[in-house]
């Protein structure tokens, strides 16, 4: 599979399936037409099976960088030749950037959940946090959760045959960044309700709800204190929001971590800040 680019621009684009639907493209380009950046942001298609030839094609190509969404985060790591300390910890790259003939991860997005937070007044410092799920997002919203001093951290998943890297995972956060992280069963509804009970902050970092009318969390669990986040923007009501605003909770979608993680890319790529004020006001208002 080959990226077809216009050769006369710069461009930096997107890996991942689906991405049809994906705002990056149109964020980062309006971005690069505010300052002046001859460059162009493409969606490329591709699945685990395409993604070597892909990045060859990269490897030879003039880039500015690409950003990576489901199902690539942790598959791209193969393919490239160093990570950064928070993409080390989480297992999980969202960001490639080119450097000196050398194809570098990073990973935004936990970094640009915390940036979000502050849409509605929440520092997570000396806050205990439940996140249900442990996928790729998950993993880089815990390091950075761990790095901004969380005071703890419980992860909610499913016992099944990736428990295990799921626990050492757990366990190499709180080695390196002494915030307790622990797991717990995701089906247990007796631990979940006793976590929530624990906690500030409650993070859906599933699919769950993204394309039914379902959460994985009782509404009787819930309680006006508690700060609910679903890492999920379309659709911007999840069944786990809609609860919580009914509940009176202070409540937050994906929409702008997927706001703040594009400007830190964009920040990697071209060493300038990309215009959030302008690209909140024509995309995520």
């Amino acid at each position: 599979m080959s990226i077809e680019y216009d050769k006369a621009k710069k461009f930096a684009c997107l890996f991942g399936s689906p991405v049809a639907h994906s705002i990056s493209p149109a964020m980062h380009n309006y971005s690069f037409e505010k300052l002046g950046i001859d460059a162009k942001y493409y969606a490329v298609d591709v699945n685990a099976d395409g993604l070597e030839d892909v990045m060859k094609d990269i490897r030879v190509t003039d880039f500015l960088g690409a950003n990576v969404t489901m199902p690539l985060k942790t598959e791209i790591i193969k393919y490239l030749d160093r990570l950064d300390i928070s993409s080390q910890l989480a297992g999980a790259v969202n960001t490639i950037v080119p450097i000196n003939g050398q194809l570098v991860g990073y990973t935004t997005d936990g970094a640009g959940f915390v940036d979000s937070l502050r849409e509605i007044d929440v520092d997570v410092e000396g806050k205990d946090i439940l996140i249900l799920g442990a996928g790729g997002a998950a993993t880089s919203v815990i390091v950075e959760l761990a790095i901004d001093k969380a005071n703890s951290i419980t992860i909610a998943k499913r016992f099944n045959k990736t428990i295990g890297d799921v626990l050492e995972f757990a366990n190499r956060v709180t080695t390196k960044t002494n915030v307790k992280t622990s797991v717990i069963d995701i089906e247990d509804n007796n631990a979940i309700k006793e976590a929530i009970l624990q906690s500030h902050i409650l993070i859906n970092a599933t699919p769950v709800g993204m394309t039914s009318n379902k959460t994985l969390i009782d509404k009787s669990f819930l309680r006006k204190e508690l700060i609910v986040c679903d890492l999920i923007y379309e659709p911007p009501m999840t069944k786990l929001l809609l609860d919580a605003s009914e509940v009176g909770c202070r409540y937050l979608n994906g929409k702008y971590m997927l706001l703040y993680q594009g400007a830190r890319s964009f920040k990697l790529w071209t060493n300038n800040d990309m215009p959030v004020k302008e690209v909140k006001a024509e995309y995520f208002s």
